[in-house]
């Protein structure tokens, strides 16, 4: 399984990325905002999000909305 982690605090992205590989899941990609991690599902296979809410520019809930269309 290969998961996104969405957060535009680097201390968070590397803190839930360490996690995720303590607990087997070697595939992570991060992203920085949610321009990002749009760019990212365009052009990497990606099974999992796991995003902030309160991001700069767009927020979470925006970035699932438009995930989800």
């Amino acid at each position: 399984m290969r998961f996104l982690v969405v957060d535009d605090s680097a201390t968070m992205r590397r803190i839930i990325s360490s996690q995720l590989k303590l607990i087997g899941y070697d595939s992570v990609v991060e992203a920085e905002d949610a321009q990002a991690a749009l760019a990212k599902l365009a052009s990497e296979q990606v099974d999992f999000v796991i995003t902030d809410w309160a991001m700069p520019r767009m927020s979470g809930l925006h970035l699932v909305q438009k995930i989800r269309s």
